[in-house]
């Protein structure tokens, strides 16, 4: 089986106010979002290679930037998993980016495969 490094292909940068590096793609999903081991249903909002934001549905003030996330992308049955860190947020219950900090290569693939397929 072929296993492709996506640690050394290079995708287009998004806007030069953005410092995002990676290509982002519109998403509506509902992912689980595990804070303090704790599962907490969220929606996602934009998805790229190093991470995801998400708006909180219905969870408490959580101190922790870490966090679990476990989702399926649109047309796979596979599930996700990535750890992340919290690196953006909107006040305690608005919008959280959250850059992914660990993942299982599988999962880092499906990932990529999907940003790359649906590109604008």
């Amino acid at each position: 089986m072929h296993t492709q490094s996506y640690s050394t292909e290079i995708l287009s940068r998004t806007s030069s106010g953005d410092r995002r590096g990676e290509e982002r793609r519109e998403v509506d999903l509902l992912i689980n979002r595990f804070l303090n081991g704790y599962p907490y249903l969220c929606r996602a909002t934009n998805i790229s290679r190093t991470g995801m934001r998400v708006v909180p549905l219905h969870e408490p003030a959580v101190e922790t930037p870490f966090m679990g996330l476990q989702f399926q992308l649109p047309g796979s049955d596979e599930i996700v998993t990535a750890s992340g860190e919290a690196v953006g947020a909107a006040g305690s219950t608005g919008p959280v980016g959250i850059r992914f900090t660990r993942m299982p290569p599988t999962s880092a693939e499906q990932i990529g495969r999907f940003v790359a397929k649906h590109r604008d």
